[in-house]
């Protein structure tokens, strides 16, 4: 605290005739640099640069280098550093807030836990993905067929967080074992012990040796075991 006292008191000591970086240039540099690096699909981002205070003015600096203080969270607030080395070296940490608003799928309505999604289950709306992690969809295809982990209230975003892909395996039902290994693959019947989801590992019983054998389950509903 007492090093960012001293670098504004610097700042605001500074003759008029020296050479400075003022507020308003670091602030529109800063913005430029979060704007260059949020995701393609992010165009209509407002930025809001804390500081720094208008008016104030920095030594001038041979070239300005900026990065990311700590995580760097493309669809949330973030903190941006400034520095510079030559010729008076100095250091500012300012925070950043974004707020995105594009296309996010809602649930039209309150839905069940273990609900298989539909078309009619969602909605498309214009919100601020802020707070979402990037994990909210934008698209209902990419969640119809899917299944919801937990209930959900009207209007509540949905994210990939949420969702499961649907048990392609039912337990008690005959599957397609495959072995697999150095370039050889034999198929034979199993029984299903477990429901299953793609890429999930359940166990099977294969019906010619009865071993029971744990294998994982792939997006046609066969399981395949490596040797």
């Amino acid at each position: 605290m007492a090093s960012c006292t001293a670098l504004l008191l610097l700042a605001c000591s500074l003759p008029v005739s020296a050479a400075t970086e003022s507020a308003e240039a670091i602030h529109a540099t800063v913005t430029r640099f979060v704007r260059n690096h949020l995701p393609a699909n992010i165009s209509n981002a407002k930025i809001h640069v804390d500081g720094p205070a208008p008016g104030l003015r920095f030594p001038a600096c041979d070239h300005l280098q900026l990065g990311f203080f700590g995580y760097s969270n493309p669809y949330g607030n973030q903190t941006v550093t400034v520095s510079c080395s030559s010729p008076s070296p100095w250091r500012l940490y300012l925070p950043v807030q974004l707020a995105i608003n594009q296309n996010v799928v809602v649930a039209a309505r309150p839905l069940s836990a273990d609900r298989v999604l539909s078309a009619a289950d969602l909605s498309v709306v214009q919100r601020d993905t802020n707070g979402l992690g990037g994990n909210a969809l934008s698209n209902p295809q990419q969640a119809i067929g899917q299944v919801l982990r937990f209930g959900t209230l009207a209007g509540q975003p949905i994210t990939t967080s949420m969702l499961n892909a649907p048990e392609v395996v039912r337990a008690g039902e005959q599957v397609t074992l495959y072995a697999e290994g150095d370039g050889i693959r034999i198929a034979t019947i199993a029984n299903a012990i477990e429901n299953g989801r793609p890429g999930q590992a359940i166990l099977v019983r294969n019906v010619q040796s009865g071993r029971v054998i744990r294998g994982t389950v792939t997006a046609n509903g066969s399981v395949v075991v490596p040797f």
